[in-house]
């Protein structure tokens, strides 16, 4: 059984003025009640007083207005580009935007932005090169796959219940507070064609995909839930959205980002039309669950699709307009609560099971939407001259970084993580036992190497150093450092990011080690830093064989940290 902690329910309908004079119930019906038809009375209903934003809305608020001043800041004095466009003049923010392949930008384009490649050593098309491989051993898998007949057998469904409660939902909690019972009712049952049905199909495909048992097969439940792909395309529902998000968290289980990413489309789209359309209805519960469907979908669209070169679905033009999520009965499964003679996982997931009651999925999820949020709007801390040249802007890195320890200052006390000190060697380095908060540090450290990325560039450029440019520089290195144990940990616990989680590994490495090269830098590399290098070496090698993309960059890490090591 689960446990479900009381919620106190607002409020939906009003009282109209005539039957609040009478104290009498009133059925609420618009444009008049009972009462008021049949006497021929005048209906009049008053406005429900607006609800006041919450702590979470309001300090995202401030944010978003402190990020919007930073996007004035850094708009050039001219444009950029004198050429005339067809359709009328653009204005100066978005000729900005349309400068894709900066090498001052760190984060947010990565494999896709060819003159970072250039500036870390590698091929301009390195990204593409990455898709073909995966785009072409996904169609050779697809081919050689053959059909298997499935056999729903309880103790399986319930072990992959468990697993998928505490690997994936965790990060992604999109399902309802009642999903146990529904979940069990339908496979024991004839599995009738429906969306209800796929969706517990999908749930027992990526629950025995991070549980990680070979003798009990995932693709003969995949492959029946994928066979009722016609209903949820055609089906406009939170429900239908649900099974395409699962969908793509599947093939994040498996490193097949680009069919993640497939699927991750079209559920953003979807979940933008059931929005647009007001589709969601008023029930507090599916709109609720509407919201989390929608910040699911955008979490998971912005993790794939910031590593390559991909199609947007456009969700990003919502997040304004839809309220966060309140998550207050957010399902969790308790196999040590019912009948079922199935086992918890293992630590560190056994420390998520606890902790999880205590609204730590809830809080982890807000986080995350923040950090978003914060990196959607501004995370580059760069400035256009009046001639169109990017330059390092110092005033905007510190603006950058004092959100972000805004962000951290936010965080509730059962997610927060300790920083660390780089002074500490790196076996002394606490990682966060709970995977989630171990996340939320790995967002907090690349988030402040993409803040001082262009200070590092700038200095390669300049082929000196000194000033703020020398500190902003030393703390670049510095968060490298307290980022390795981290991310490599996060790669073993994360299931569901693991494939961009190597590639940031990857990306982060290799710019650290060219910036640690140079020589009006390497001064500033500390003995942690060096060692920090091999970090990346540490990760297990049996689950980069399972993609090809992960292969080939793996291939080119180690070549670069044998040079390094010369």
């Amino acid at each position: 059984m689960e446990e479900r902690r009381p919620n106190k329910r607002k409020r939906t309908t009003l009282a109209c003025d005539a039957c609040r004079t009478r104290r009498t119930k009133c059925d609420s019906q618009r444009p008049s009640c009972h009462y008021c038809q049949t006497r021929g009375v005048r209906c009049i209903y008053q406005e429900p007083p607006t609800e006041p934003p919450d702590r979470v809305e309001e300090e995202l608020s401030a944010i978003n207005k402190r990020l919007d001043l930073l996007v004035s800041l850094m708009l050039p004095t001219q444009p950029i580009s004198p050429s005339v466009h067809v359709g009328g003049s653009r204005s100066d923010f978005e000729v900005w935007q349309s400068q894709e392949d900066s090498p001052f930008d760190l984060p947010s384009k990565l494999l896709s932005n060819s003159s970072l490649m250039h500036v870390l050593g590698l091929d301009a098309d390195f990204a593409q090169v990455l898709l073909r491989e995966e785009r072409t051993t996904a169609f050779e898998a697809n081919a050689n796959a053959g059909t298997r007949m499935l056999v729903v057998r309880h103790r399986h469904i319930a072990s992959a219940l468990a697993a998928f409660s505490a690997r994936v939902h965790i990060w992604y909690p999109i399902l309802p507070s009642g999903f146990s019972q529904e979940y069990f009712r339908v496979l024991s049952g004839p599995l009738p064609p429906s969306s209800e049905t796929c969706l517990s199909l999908l749930v027992v495909a990526v629950g025995l995909v991070v549980e990680g048992e070979d003798a009990v097969p995932d693709i003969p439940y995949f492959q029946t839930a994928v066979a009722l792909l016609p209903i949820i395309i055609s089906e406009c529902s939170v429900r239908s959205v649900q099974c395409l998000v699962l969908i793509s968290l599947y093939y994040c289980c498996l490193l097949k980002p680009c069919q993640a990413h497939d699927y991750c489309l079209i559920a953003s789209s979807k979940i933008q039309n059931i929005i647009k359309s007001g589709l969601e209805g008023d029930d507090p519960d599916t709109v609720d669950q509407t919201r989390r469907a929608y910040w699911s979908a955008l979490l998971l669209e912005n993790e794939i699709a910031g590593q390559l070169d991909v199609p947007k679905s456009g969700i990003w033009c919502l997040d304004e307009h839809v309220p966060l999520p309140l998550c207050q009965e957010t399902w969790h499964f308790q196999p040590e609560n019912t009948s079922l003679s199935v086992t918890a996982p293992a630590s560190p997931d056994s420390v998520l099971s606890t902790l999880s009651k205590e609204g730590n999925t809830r809080s982890y999820f807000l986080a995350e939407i923040a950090m978003r949020r914060m990196l959607h709007r501004c995370n580059t801390a760069v400035q256009a001259t009046s001639t169109g040249e990017y330059v390092y802007a110092p005033s905007i890195a510190l603006e950058l970084e004092h959100q972000l320890e805004e962000w951290y200052r936010c965080l509730p006390e059962m997610i927060r993580f300790e920083k660390g000190d780089v002074s500490q060697s790196l076996e002394s380095i606490k990682i966060p036992p709970c995977p989630l908060s171990n996340f939320l540090r790995v967002q907090y450290y690349c988030c402040k190497l993409s803040i001082y990325w262009p200070a590092v560039y700038q200095a390669m450029q300049d082929a000196a150093v000194s000033g703020h440019l020398l500190n902003h520089c030393r703390r670049f290195f510095d968060s490298y450092v307290l980022l390795t144990p981290s991310i490599v940990a996060a790669f073993e616990n994360c299931h569901v990011n693991r494939w961009t989680l190597f590639v940031s590994i990857f990306i982060t490495s290799v710019a650290a080690m060219t910036a640690g090269n140079t020589p009006c830098l390497s001064e500033l590399c500390s003995p942690q830093f060096r060692q920090s290098y091999q970090a990346p070496g540490r990760v297990d090698k049996t689950l980069l064989q399972q993609s090809p993309s992960l292969m080939m960059i793996q291939e080119v890490l180690e070549g670069r940290l044998s040079e390094a090591s010369l």
